[in-house]
């Protein structure tokens, strides 16, 4: 009897030192985070009060601090502020490629319709229904908000089952289902129709991103601080596959077919996961050589149930790259196609979106047939033979919008060849930071969320196909 009294203590006892343990680490993980934010915001604050300078990012890759008041004060900034009045405007110039025509427009291609308000902290996290019916918005403010997002928006449904920062959302293909990830280490799923609270899903970590399975809504994957990639079947009890990697897990991306999971870590590496096979990595690109953290990834939108062919990369850089992964991805190959600049994503979790609809088109490239060519006789008949450059029909294009660490959002157009893109508008309307966008699922409808506590829905200015010329 005594000795299995002893056995009982001792058991608990271990039991309680493990509690404690874990206690420990999550409290150390909590004051790193406090402490991260809390030594941002004043560095922030002070550099902004110095040069009475409006809310700019903060390039930390020098500690931030080395600027005394007076001094050069603007490699504490990104694209830099210090005494130069126009420093601001100089931002959208700096550093361009020589892939990116960069010009800033006059014409607006998309202008502001409506301020959706009611979250009390910073907005994270923004995505429309698949049906477009609908809005769906995470924040700072740990919750999630379900807006109506026809003619007349309006607040649906308020979610506030998280504890800490809502991350991510994400729809399911009925638009009746929504996971939410959260800072809190978990994933939740509600029924969209009556807001109720539907699963809670323990995780390992800060939760930083989620996505539903495609082809089975019953399963959905996230990633963490923790270096985790989980894949979560809701009709289990426990996590379906647990993968292991080297770096916090930044943004995933499910395969339409289910088999495949791509993650962008903060090591600056995509990695394919082959979930067939107990979540093998198969693949490892490098995003760019300085490994920067990929901060998002999204892809290109697909008429039928194929893999989409294009995908976006938000790097620390400042650089969203531009990927074609041609027409069978995975077998097919990954090519990178544009090196975008302009926009703020320097230490700041930044998103971007694709709208690849009908309505916008680019001029394509002119040819220069003074160049020789194989066979003269193969020219088509409209070339002119005198040297001069023939312009060949406007080709469909893509839009591809992202958030930055200053308060705008961004657009650019996207055309399918090397060299075709062109930033065709900065929108201007939040007053600081624009976390992530949106575009609707089948109109020219755009989201933004913000630092600001809000979210802004924006509208295309004209009816039928628009040109943007190169």
């Amino acid at each position: 009897m005594e000795a299995s009294l002893r056995d009982q203590l001792d058991r608990a006892t271990r039991e309680s030192r493990a509690l404690k343990a874990k206690a420990d680490q999550l409290e150390k993980e909590n004051a790193a985070l406090k402490k991260s934010i809390y030594e941002l915001s004043v560095k922030y604050n002070m550099l902004a009060y110095q040069h009475h300078a409006s809310p700019q990012p903060l390039d930390l890759s020098d500690g931030g601090t080395s600027a005394k008041p007076g001094a050069h004060a603007a490699q504490a900034f990104e694209g830099g502020v210090g005494g130069v009045a126009s420093a601001a405007h100089q931002v959208l110039l700096e550093n361009m490629t020589t892939t990116t025509r960069e010009k800033h427009k006059d014409g607006k291609y998309f202008t502001l319709k409506t301020d959706l308000k009611g979250h009390t902290g910073a907005v994270y996290t923004v995505q429309f229904s698949p049906c477009g019916r609908f809005l769906a918005s995470g924040s700072f403010d740990k919750t999630v908000r379900i807006w109506d997002a026809t003619s007349a928006p309006k607040e649906l449904h308020v979610l506030k089952r998280h504890t800490v920062n809502v991350s991510e959302v994400c729809w399911s293909n009925t638009s009746r289902e929504l996971v939410s990830a959260a800072y809190d280490q978990t994933c939740k799923t509600w029924d969209t129709e009556t807001g109720k609270l539907t699963g809670s899903y323990e995780c390992e970590g800060f939760v930083q991103c989620v996505q539903f399975n495609p082809a089975d809504n019953q399963v959905f994957v996230h990633g963490s601080t923790r270096k985790v990639l989980g894949v979560v079947d809701r009709r289990l009890d426990a996590t379906a596959l647990t993968i292991r990697t080297d770096a916090m897990v930044n943004a995933v991306h499910v395969y339409r077919d289910g088999t495949f999971v791509l993650s962008g870590d903060a090591l600056g590496q995509l990695k394919l996961w082959d979930l067939r096979n107990m979540g093998a990595c198969v693949e490892t690109v490098l995003n760019e050589p300085a490994r920067k953290p990929i901060s998002h990834l999204t892809v290109s939108k697909s008429d039928d149930d194929d893999e989409p062919r294009f995908m976006a990369v938000n790097s620390y850089d400042n650089v969203i790259r531009v990927y074609d992964r041609g027409f069978a991805p995975p077998r097919s190959q990954t090519r990178l196609l544009h090196s975008l600049k302009g926009h703020k994503n320097k230490n700041w979790p930044i998103k971007s979106a694709f709208y690849n609809g009908n309505d916008f088109v680019m001029s394509s490239f002119p040819r220069n047939h003074s160049v020789a060519m194989p066979d003269a006789d193969v020219l088509d008949a409209s070339a002119n033979d005198t040297g001069k450059l023939v312009q060949d029909e406007p080709e469909p294009c893509m839009l591809l919008a992202t958030g930055s660490a200053d308060p705008f959002a961004y657009l650019y157009a996207v055309g399918t060849s090397e060299g075709q893109t062109e930033m065709v508008q900065r929108l201007e309307g939040h007053s600081d930071r624009v976390y992530s966008v949106a575009f609707h699922p089948t109109e020219a409808i755009l989201a933004t969320c913000s630092a600001d506590f809000t979210v802004k829905v924006w509208s295309s200015t004209g009816k039928g196909r628009r040109m943007f010329p190169l």
